[in-house]
């Protein structure tokens, strides 16, 4: 982690920006794994979590709530509790990458600047893209 405490020639020095060591794009439990991960490693790092929802989906344990073992209510957790201390939590969505700027620019047009850059925003369920699912699920054995 030594390698990071130097501010790299394109890191943007503009007003207007947000400037962080590491952004991660997505909150979820790739996102927020990183995160942990980095901070055992260096506490000193700045960190930001780029992440619109107020709730958090702990999406590796659904297939365990399919086989009875959990309870679907034990996968969601507000994410201002899952985010770990000391990390930075930008609540928006990311819109544009820049990376030849080392930006992130998010819907609402916050222009956020890194050094490093992960990218893990998770999955959307959009039903809806296969033809008669959404009007199938919880019929005939569909879940």
């Amino acid at each position: 982690m030594s390698s990071i405490t130097s501010q790299p020639s394109n890191f943007d020095t503009t007003i207007n920006v947000t400037r962080h060591q590491i952004v991660i794009v997505g909150g979820g439990a790739g996102g927020i794994t990183v995160a942990a991960q980095l901070l055992r490693k260096n506490s000193s790092l700045d960190i930001a979590i780029i992440e619109p929802s107020d709730k958090h989906y702990y999406q590796p344990a659904w297939t365990l709530v399919a086989g009875g073992v959990y309870n679907i209510e034990d996968t969601i957790k507000d994410e201002k509790d899952c985010i770990p201390a000391g990390v930075n939590w930008i609540k928006a969505y990311a819109d544009k990458f820049e990376p030849e700027n080392n930006l992130v620019i998010t819907k609402d047009g916050q222009r956020i600047n890194y050094q490093y850059l992960v990218v893990c925003p998770g999955i959307q369920i959009d039903w809806h893209l296969i033809e008669g699912l959404k009007d199938a699920i919880g019929k005939n054995g569909v879940t």
